[in-house]
């Protein structure tokens, strides 16, 4: 089974200009990200490894959010990843 942080174009959800890929099975997510550069934008990729450390990540992000357009979509990002391994989860006890 591949994963479906392999693929993000298939398997991700777009917010603004940030994907997101969240494995269930393995309970983790990858955000990617354009953030700005010296010269151009970077793309930058993060993986958080627990619904906590998501629901962390998030709390950060939501507080940069009101000064950086970017950090907002992460946070959006973030909110959708923690919401889809809540369910399963919850689903799966």
């Amino acid at each position: 089974m591949t994963s479906p942080h392999a693929d993000p174009a298939t398997n991700g959800v777009r917010f603004g200009n940030v994907i997101v890929t969240v494995d269930l099975a393995a309970g983790d997510c990858v955000i990617r990200a354009q953030r700005p550069g010296p010269v151009m934008p970077v793309s930058r990729s993060t993986r958080l490894h627990s619904l906590e450390e998501i629901q962390g990540a998030y709390q950060v992000q939501i507080g940069l959010a009101a000064t950086d357009p970017v950090a907002g979509d992460i946070a959006r990002a973030l909110k959708f990843a923690g919401q889809q391994l809540k369910t399963h989860r919850e689903d799966h006890l």
